[in-house]
């Protein structure tokens, strides 16, 4: 494991490196048609508030593209009482924002939204599809951008960026490990680096034909990246387009976020298991190879060094070692210089948008901690989606109700109570070494705790 993290973080400083370098400096874009295509914007919906829907159907009235070249879809799941609320509502905003949009309500056909993407697809207007999440922020070029997905190769993924609509402390973390470490690092590092970019949500765009020849989205909860490889096994390429990035909604509460990120976990762990070997016995080259089961591997790994890291440290600890064996002390030292230089370019991006040097180490730290906590769920996720396909999808709470949004701590209190009687009984034992060892994880795991319930 410390081996694969090393190289997983060396990866990520290529990435960092290559945006410090050319920060703002988009990859390179496909040619637009000169006659720009008319385009289905597809948006779906279960269960969510009525206003909601009603501001999302507001920003297309902004969007630089003639009003008679795009229609708004909204696909609903949702019992036939509400669906006539969502209709009126969007044949209401349609007549009065000037816009073509329509609501269509699926009765049954799958579980997930793929398979809504994929009946939307058949009853959309236009050939050019671009799929968005409802709480998008969308910057007005986003129609021309979209056009570029017109040749009938290209998945266009248009690039995504997180906003909070609580300010809690919790919020202003993740805001920066979204922005500056999944925007920066994951995406836009990636793709100036020249490896591939796998889609993630909201903002993705391809022909019909592209959709249908690649097999169209799985009815499964991991549709962005399933689709993604299946674009680029049927032949077909995947561009990031470095714009102005969508907007979505980011978690601002610890449950939100574990709800969020856990399923994150388990979409990685099963792409992997369905896509490994189809992907090493491609015919795509070699470096785009690794660089899918890189971008596939790296949530699975990480979770797993986060939770046997601890568990081996007070192993090691109670047999007395202080040193470990060479060869994992040399692993551990490139690691930690690995993670020095990694921490450096973040450092410096995140100071050129207004934060200081210590205050980006202090929320990167506090991130680490977060993360520490929240693994031993996820951990638990990773492990179904390498036996599983599928899990009970739970829309993330958005807004005001994230406050009122609670699930059980269990996972994480059962964690500090071990490591607490491993404590005490250390102590009772008079193994000092193993005590202090306890202790230094009991401390990490408490101001856990407080971060998470503050």
């Amino acid at each position: 494991m410390l081996f694969f993290d090393i190289l997983l973080t060396i990866q990520f400083i290529i990435y960092f490196k290559n945006v410090a370098r050319g920060a703002g400096r988009p990859p390179p874009h496909i040619s637009a048609s000169a006659d720009p295509p008319p385009i289905s914007f597809i948006v779906p919906v279960k269960g969510e508030p009525l206003d909601v829907i009603a501001a999302m159907l507001s920003r297309f009235s902004d969007i630089d593209y003639p009003r008679h070249m795009f229609e708004v879809l909204v696909v609903s799941d949702d019992e036939p009482a509400y669906f006539a609320k969502i209709r009126a509502l969007v044949d209401a905003l349609a007549r009065e924002l000037g816009i073509d949009a329509r609501a269509v309500r699926r009765a049954g056909g799958g579980r997930y939204r793929g398979s809504a993407f994929n009946w939307a697809a058949d009853v959309a207007k236009y050939d050019v599809l671009a799929f968005l999440d409802v709480d998008s922020r969308l910057p007005r070029d986003i129609a021309r951008r979209v056009a570029e997905a017109a040749d009938g190769r290209t998945l266009l993924f248009l690039g995504w960026d997180g906003y909070i609509s609580l300010f809690t402390k919790l919020g202003k973390l993740l805001r920066f490990v979204y922005k500056y470490f999944l925007l920066y690092g994951a995406y836009l590092g990636r793709a100036l680096s020249g490896d591939v970019v796998l889609a993630l949500g909201s903002g993705i765009a391809l022909r019909r034909d592209l959709l249908r020849r690649a097999g169209g989205f799985c009815d499964c909860v991991a549709d962005d990246y399933d689709i993604s490889i299946k674009v680029l096994l049927a032949g077909g390429r995947i561009v990031y387009d470095g714009g102005a990035p969508i907007m979505v909604e980011i978690p601002s509460t610890y449950f939100a976020f574990r709800r969020q990120f856990v399923r994150w976990v388990f979409n990685s762990s099963y792409i992997l298991r369905s896509y490994l070997l189809k992907v090493l016995r491609s015919d795509l080259p070699i470096r785009h190879k690794l660089s899918v089961v890189f971008n596939t591997a790296q949530h699975p790994l990480l979770v797993t060094t986060a939770v046997f890291l601890p568990v081996v440290g007070l192993a090691a600890a109670y047999t007395g070692y202080i040193v470990p064996p060479l060869p994992v002390a040399a692993l551990e030292v490139a690691l930690a210089v690995a993670t020095v230089v990694l921490l450096r370019y973040v450092v410096a991006l995140a100071r050129r948008e207004g934060y200081g040097v210590a205050e980006s180490l202090a929320i990167a730290a506090q991130n680490g901690v977060v993360s520490l906590m929240i693994d031993i769920t996820a951990f638990v996720y990773m492990l179904m989606g390498f036996f599983r396909s599928s899990i009970t999808w739970r829309v993330t709470p958005k807004g005001s109700s994230q406050l009122s949004f609670r699930e059980s701590l269990a996972p994480e209190l059962v964690y500090t109570a071990a490591v607490a009687a491993v404590f005490i009984w250390a102590l009772a034992a008079h193994m000092w070494l193993f005590a202090l060892s306890a202790l230094s994880l009991l401390a990490v795991l408490l101001y856990g705790l407080y971060l998470v319930t503050g």
